[in-house]
């Protein structure tokens, strides 16, 4: 029978997965909407048909580890997947008069089973409790998922990589308009108690309390009022095994508060006031609720010790002043947790940083290389499939936890100080598996020029109080806005976000220069590492003014004036000791690369100089401590 081509997709993605207050919010999303579209694929290998791309392998060898549970030809290395790795997006080749409605409704099959699981678990005994309960669940549950599908027989030129563009174009799916008080997770969506609050607050208030007494605190937030949608992306870790084939933990995601604070507690752990503090917090009303990380799947620091299994919020400051924050203590329990906290400090020499890494990529130009007719996609397909095996190892190798890992896309959470080196080791990889696949063919395009494999990142620096769906919109206006569209791709976007908003914005292109192996997050981090000590000093607390003074107004150095000598000058001055001048020189050689505009594929313009790279590097050295908040 002949042949046909069949382009699916599956959302909406930002609407779902961004959504998010907590780092299980984002785990969530993630994996359901991979978990979904996984679903669909099913119903194809079960139709007859293949999976042309992504690289999943067969209906009988499947190589995706979390297809491979869906069809329950486990993979043994992982036979119960706990990272989405299946895109929303897939190819498929279908034999002629298959339907892709049975894509869409093992779709809406498997959300149903889900949906309906947590409902009788959760939502029906306090039912009751609300005003039109059900009716809300039933209408958000029915008009969420939004799918799109075109089927054709394969015009040969791969022109029909787009035909899911074009009918997306169509807009046919309409969400139902939502009444009433809006879900504080994701907040086009009503709550699910049917009042409004204006009026009807104890009514309110007392559906959500049962409904948290059979969720528990951990699950639903005190001033939690979640609609149907972000329930089940709340709760469903909790139904997984009978519903999905296998336990998820989702207790395993450490805190934002506590990722920011990965690097002080390997320094803190094994001091003296490291031990009181633990022994303060045993003794404490707050110890039934206090070990909130006791199994945060981070390569480091390890949770072997009780101090490290701590709440996060036990290792800042702010946190232990703020009742909400750390709940249960009495004043004096929390006044001494703050005094010993203060002396804990000095003996490791610092604070725990307040700020932590989202890091978000993204391939570039994907698309035309799926069109190319020199490139088969099933090497495509195989270079992702390469790529996405060696990253959640990757990002474990960086004290980092992967959230999504399929095809060209990566989400994941890390420290500060290691987030650009994950980074930086990840487009390697990405740019390694497309050469060891490619070999020595070289895609062109239309005008005969080489078609690049690469990959760009938005990196956000963020407090770990600033809200999960803030980072995520920053990490894609980075990605999409700034290091594609604005930098021409193969860049790296990153910015600093605290209480103030943003306070640092810096892109590049990945490598030093056209040719030029070196890149430069490589300058960045050395830099940063060499120079954390000197920070201190009066240069780098007056960066921004001194570049205002070689520039004027913009970033394009006044003519004439010799930048690097100026800058080696007042470098050596605002030192408090006497300097070596070839140091210096180096020093300031370096920093000036990373202030140099710099777009893909373009030689850095020497007659620039964007203080935001210098910002960057004097935040990098600090690992955020004292930045504004």
């Amino acid at each position: 029978m002949k042949k046909q081509s069949l382009h699916f997709t599956l959302g909406p993605v930002q609407g779902f997965v961004g959504q998010a207050r907590r780092t299980r919010d984002l785990w969530a999303g993630s994996f359901l909407l991979s978990y979904l579209a996984g679903q669909a694929m099913k119903a194809v290998l079960e139709g007859g048909g293949e999976i042309v791309f992504p690289e999943i392998g067969t209906r009988e060898r499947p190589t995706d580890p979390l297809l491979a549970a869906i069809l329950k030809r486990p993979i043994s290395e992982n036979p119960r997947p706990e990272i989405g790795s299946l895109p929303n997006r897939f190819k498929a080749g279908v034999q002629d008069g298959f339907d892709p409605e049975r894509c869409e409704e093992a779709v809406r099959e498997a959300w149903k089973r889900i949906a309906s699981s947590v409902w009788e678990r959760y939502v029906e005994p306090v039912a009751a409790y609300g005003k039109g309960t059900k009716e809300i669940w039933e209408r958000q549950v029915e008009g969420f998922w939004e799918m799109s599908w075109v089927i054709g027989e394969d015009p040969g030129d791969r022109s029909d990589q787009r035909w899911l563009d074009l009918r997306k174009n169509w807009r046919t799916h309409h969400p139902p308009s939502e009444p009433g008080d809006k879900c504080t997770l994701m907040g086009s969506w009503q709550e699910l108690s049917g009042y409004v609050r204006a009026r009807e607050r104890e009514a309110q208030d007392r559906f959500w309390d049962e409904l948290r007494k059979k969720a528990g605190t951990l699950n639903l937030g005190e001033h939690e009022r979640l609609c149907a949608i972000a329930l089940i992306k709340r709760l469903f870790p909790e139904v997984a095994k009978e519903t999905i084939g296998w336990e998820l933990n989702a207790r395993t995601w450490p805190s934002t508060p506590y990722m920011a604070a990965v690097p002080w507690i390997e320094e803190a752990r094994n001091k003296p006031e490291a031990k009181k503090h633990l022994e303060l917090v045993r003794s404490s009303g707050a110890r039934s609720s206090a070990f909130g990380e006791y199994n945060t799947n981070l390569a480091c620091p390890k949770n072997e010790k009780d101090f490290a299994r701590l709440d996060g919020n036990f290792f800042h400051r702010a946190a232990l002043e703020n009742e909400r924050a750390t709940p249960d203590l009495s004043p004096q329990e929390r006044k001494g947790l703050l005094e010993n906290l203060k002396a804990l400090n000095e003996a490791v020499g610092h604070p725990a940083s307040t700020f932590y890494a989202l890091l978000l990529m993204d391939g570039d130009r994907l698309g035309s290389l799926l069109q190319n007719k020199d490139i088969e996609p099933e090497l495509i397909s195989r270079a992702l499939a390469e790529f996405t095996a060696e990253v959640e190892g990757i990002i474990g190798d960086h004290c980092g936890r992967t959230v999504y890992a399929g095809g060209d896309d990566v989400l994941a959470l890390l420290p500060v100080d290691r987030a650009l080196q994950a980074a930086a080791e990840l487009r390697c990889r990405f740019r390694r598996a497309f050469g060891s696949v490619f070999g020595d063919r070289r895609p062109v395009d239309k005008d005969g020029k080489t078609l690049k494999t690469t990959i760009s990142a938005g990196l956000v620096y963020a407090t770990y109080n600033t809200p999960l769906r803030a980072v995520m919109q920053e990490a894609h206006r980075l990605l999409d806005e700034v290091a594609k569209d604005e930098n021409g791709r193969d860049s790296i976007a990153a910015s600093v976000l605290a209480g103030s908003g943003r306070t640092v914005q810096w892109v590049s292109a990945w490598d030093e220069g056209p040719g030029d192996e070196q890149m430069i997050t490589s300058t960045l981090t050395g830099l940063a590492e060499d120079l954390e000590e000197e920070f201190a000093g009066r240069f780098f607390y007056n960066v921004r003014e001194r570049f205002d003074v070689l520039t004027g107004d913009g970033d394009r150095l006044i003519e004439d004036l010799d930048a690097q000598a100026l800058l080696v000058a007042e470098y050596l001055k605002s030192r408090e000791r006497d300097g070596d001048r070839r140091e210096a020189e180096k020093t300031i050689e370096r920093l000036l690369k990373v202030c140099r505009r710099r777009k893909g594929g373009e030689a850095p313009d020497e007659g620039t100089l964007d203080v935001s790279g210098a910002m960057l590097v004097r935040f990098l050295a600090t690992k955020g401590r004292g930045v504004e908040r």
